[in-house]
């Protein structure tokens, strides 16, 4: 690959957005059939600076993080780790829409309300015609809670990243992996950008699905995508559940995981090539407490790594003033509460890119971070084949009366 139309032909396009950052022209259009934005055609002068921010096509993660995070201890499966806590906050009004312990929000706050930035970068959903998301610049908490929960779609940042290249504004930004990857980027490149980001806060993630997935969730539930006002993956505790809600006052809630499998739409394919289950260059790095211990438990439980000193001063901090409480976790718990993340994208990644490759998909370059060995293709076919047959036969309107067969 060699530029950005590249990476959008080669179906690894994530819809951030980061790409326009170095293109004034450039800006992101909705692409039907992929069904995400995707850059306009943004081959001009700057191509060169274009092509290098883009997540998409891969990045030094090791390099990256390395130079980031250097007094911080190095994990293949976790990233470098300076410290690592189970925690929750303390605010019921944060809690009471959050999918965990409602960590990133809790951490957000507290940098706007100590004014330690002017700004923190976040995701809403938001409702005309559907459903989409829009990145904005949080100046308080108000917009902080109307960002809460996890977005499993495209987002295009691009809007909010040029807002901050225009202003002088300090700036956290809460991201997935991928997207933060791009703001590394960035920084490495512009130094003034750099000065503005003082922290990133980043998100465990499994990959996300196109807005097909919700528009296919809400006919499902008997819900029109076209009249839905209100929509959440997960919310109202751990481990949560998804609501719909339409125009004319009908609702739908579904337990989390349970609604997952209601349609055959896989993973994003740049999700099923990641290699980064738990936000590798965040300051903060946020996950689910998946273990029995923390699920039973009366509060509802995140974990928490911090990368590097001044991260770790502020959980301190907020420890100190009883903004979040925190219980031991040690590193080898986290990796089992997220041991289906790390299992995909650390130890069977190899295997993946070996079959991927052979099937002539291109892949995104990284310099490491997943183990390098122990090609073991046979489940890779199997579950590619199986996504595949799921795909099939959603495209032929028969996924739903095979998966209620099977259930």
């Amino acid at each position: 690959m060699e530029n950005i139309n590249d990476v959008v032909k080669a179906g690894l396009c994530i819809g951030c957005g980061i790409c326009t950052y170095f293109d004034p022209p450039g800006k992101m259009v909705f692409n039907k059939k992929l069904d995400q934005k995707i850059p306009i055609n943004n081959i001009s002068h700057n191509e060169k600076f274009v092509f290098e921010i883009c997540p998409g096509k891969g990045y030094n993660i090791l390099e990256e993080s390395k130079s980031l995070f250097n007094e911080a201890k190095y994990d293949l499966e976790l990233g470098y780790i300076y410290n690592h806590y189970a925690a929750c906050s303390t605010d019921k009004e944060l809690l009471k829409n959050a999918s965990s312990g409602g960590l990133m929000s809790a951490i957000a706050i507290y940098l706007l309300e100590n004014k330690i930035v002017d700004r923190v970068l976040t995701t809403q959903f938001k409702f005309d015609s559907g459903v989409n998301t829009d990145c904005i610049l949080a100046k308080d908490k108000a917009d902080i809670l109307k960002s809460q929960g996890s977005k499993y779609c495209p987002v295009d940042l691009s809007k909010a990243i040029n807002e901050i290249k225009n202003n002088k504004y300090n700036v956290a930004i809460i991201g997935t992996p991928c997207q933060l990857a791009g703001i590394r980027n960035i920084q490495r490149l512009d130094k003034e950008f750099s000065r503005k980001v003082i922290f990133t806060i980043g998100n465990f993630c499994g990959g996300i699905k196109t807005f097909k997935n919700i528009n296919l969730l809400a006919k499902r539930n008997g819900i029109n995508p076209n009249d839905i006002d209100y929509f959440r993956f997960r919310g109202n505790g751990q481990p949560g559940s998804m609501l719909i809600k339409e125009i004319s006052g009908k609702q739908v809630e579904i337990p989390y995981p349970n609604y997952v499998g209601l349609n055959g739409l896989s993973k994003h394919l740049r999700c099923h090539l990641c290699i980064d289950a738990t936000g590798e260059l965040a300051d903060f790095s946020c996950g689910d407490a998946w273990l029995d211990k923390f699920l039973k438990h009366i509060n509802p439980w995140s974990v928490l790594i911090t990368r590097n000193k001044k991260a770790d001063d502020i959980i301190k901090r907020m420890i100190d003033t009883d903004l979040i409480v925190t219980l031991p976790i040690s590193t080898e718990e986290i990796k089992k509460s997220q041991h289906e993340n790390i299992t995909s994208k650390k130890v069977r990644q190899k295997s993946r890119f070996y079959l991927y490759k052979t099937f002539g998909f291109r892949l995104p370059n990284f310099d490491g971070g997943y183990y390098d060995n122990n090609i073991r293709i046979w489940i890779e076919i199997k579950v590619f084949t199986k996504h595949r047959i799921k795909l099939l036969l959603e495209q032929l309107h028969l996924f739903k009366l095979v998966y209620n067969l099977i259930k």
